[in-house]
């Protein structure tokens, strides 16, 4: 990408497609990748040709290394400045309840900053994603980031200008726009703070004001797009640039499955296509019946070949992208219509939470989920396990299938020992901090350690290297999957419970 957009007119950049890597995210990511390109010519100008495909001199390696980790500083300032803000409010909270005006301890939360930091510098996704493939997550994630905590403060118009510039340049952040719609116009645009107006008066000045903060966020959020997309419609480019956005074409699932529900459904297809191959003939089609495929050769499904393309089912229906968009948004619907009915002061605290399960609610049935998606709400429920013992111990369970199911991502045997110590340490750490009292997660992470040592060491003594060579990865996807379900439903079901507790104590 630091090739293209810098050999080429930004008319051309959504065209060229020289490498299978061709520029997928939107404007503002390419206008970054842009400015890399101006220094990147003084430390080795070949990595500026776009024809030098899988070019990787030492120079451009450091130089990649150094941009990812430099970029990082933006998920650091977040973490700076949310530690600040809930020492301040510790700390007052700390007065209040002393009815002293002396110093409070100077932390946000048990190990405070420090411990945010490392949570974040050590964070396996981060390691494996960003520091090792070269991808800049923790920038975008620092963007997120800083718009949750511009929403915390209630500089909402920052928080908006934030979130619209983090979607220009990865538009996958895009699932969490729902949440940030609800809690805007809730919140904001029809803040109903009490005044000593008269009815009709208080009706009339509460529609201007509505007026008024939903202009004033439209106008932010369409002035960022109209920088960002501007260029490429004045060139007749739009088309193109959305093309490479939503490339439907590439199927439902990854060419190694990500670890959500379509996961679980892609394996489940897969043994009803062995069971229907055992039936008696006659039987069979009671199996085959439920496909509607017509193009699939002999039923038998194309979902395990590890490779990139649209995938048939050979059984089970098939999914589009209109039906995952649907159970993205049924998914989130608790969640949304909590942050509706919920208290304004009571609710601020919970928006780490809320982003995070949004984000999950995506990353479980959205279409082409890739498995670095985790990071989309990991990241936000690591910040949140610093405010409470119950988020702490929900992060601690949701690390071990979340990044163990990364671990695939760094397939070499000389990377085998790094992301071993990088993974298991880092979640044993957290399980040791937040689970240490109970065992009940025991029985699960064992069975991650064993797909782990099965996929590393014993399939290919079993079957060779070429036999059976995608087993590891459904492994892996499975297993980790079951993990991410179950954070789903718990999380599900408590906003459910809470809707369910408000109304029904809103009847009686």
């Amino acid at each position: 990408w630091l090739a293209v957009t810098h050999s080429l007119p930004f008319s051309k950049w959504y065209v060229e497609a020289t490498s299978e890597w061709t520029l997928d995210s939107p404007p503002l990511f390419a206008w970054f990748e842009w400015l890399l390109s101006q220094a990147a010519r003084f430390v080795d100008p070949q990595m500026l040709v776009v024809a030098n495909l899988n070019y990787a001199s030492d120079a451009t390696v450091y130089f990649q290394r150094a941009t990812v980790i430099a970029t990082e500083g933006v998920l650091f300032l977040a973490a700076y400045l949310f530690c600040s803000r809930t020492q301040r409010r510790r700390r007052g909270q700390a007065k209040q309840a002393n009815g002293e005006s002396g110093a409070a301890p100077a932390i946000a939360a048990p190990g405070g900053l420090p411990l945010l930091v490392a949570l974040v510098a050590l964070n396996p996704g981060l390691i494996f994603v960003d520091h090792i493939h070269f991808q800049y997550n923790g920038l975008l994630l620092g963007l997120l980031m800083l718009s949750l905590e511009a929403l915390q403060r209630d500089r909402v118009v920052l928080s908006a200008f934030l979130f619209a510039v983090l979607l220009n340049m990865k538009h996958l952040f895009a699932v969490a726009a729902p949440y940030f719609l609800v809690y805007m116009l809730r919140r904001f645009c029809l803040d109903t703070t009490p005044t000593k107006a008269n009815a009709k008066g208080l009706k009339m000045k509460r529609v201007k004001q509505f007026l008024a903060r939903f202009s004033l966020l439209g106008a932010t959020v369409v002035g960022v797009c109209g920088v960002s997309l501007g260029p490429f419609v004045a060139t007749g480019n739009l088309e193109n640039l959305l093309q490479r956005l939503f490339p439907f074409g590439r199927g439902l699932c990854h060419a190694y499955w990500a670890p959500n529900f379509w996961a679980l459904y892609s394996v489940a297809d897969k043994a009803l296509v062995r069971a229907r191959a055992l039936l008696p003939h006659a039987l069979a089609p009671l199996l085959g019946a439920m496909s509607g495929d017509e193009g699939d050769v002999g039923g038998r499904g194309h979902l395990s070949g590890g490779l990139v393309g649209v995938s048939k089912f050979g059984a089970l229906p098939q999914v589009g992208p209109p039906t995952t968009l649907v159970l993205v948004l049924l998914a989130m619907l608790p969640c949304l219509v909590k942050t509706w009915i919920k208290p304004k002061r009571s609710h601020r605290a919970e928006i780490l939470q809320d982003v995070a399960y949004v984000n999950l609610c995506g990353f479980v049935f959205g279409y082409h989920v890739h498995e670095k998606a985790v990071l989309h709400f990991m990241i936000p429920m690591a910040f949140g396990a610093l405010l409470t013992k119950a988020r702490a111990s929900e992060h601690a369970r949701a690390a071990w299938p979340a990044y163990i199911s990364l671990m695939p991502l760094l397939f070499g045997p000389q990377e085998r020992l790094l992301k071993q110590l990088v993974a298991f340490s880092y979640c044993a750490a957290l399980h040791w901090r937040s689970l240490r009292s109970s065992d009940q997660a025991l029985p699960y992470v064992a069975a991650l350690v064993a797909v782990h040592t099965y996929g590393t060491y014993v399939h290919e003594m079993l079957f060779g290297p070429q036999r059976l060579e995608f087993l590891p990865l459904l492994l892996y996807s499975v297993v980790s999957a079951l993990g991410i379900m179950a954070l789903f439903c718990r999380q599900c079901l408590d906003y459910c419970a809470y809707i369910h507790g408000h109304f029904r104590k809103a009847s009686s």
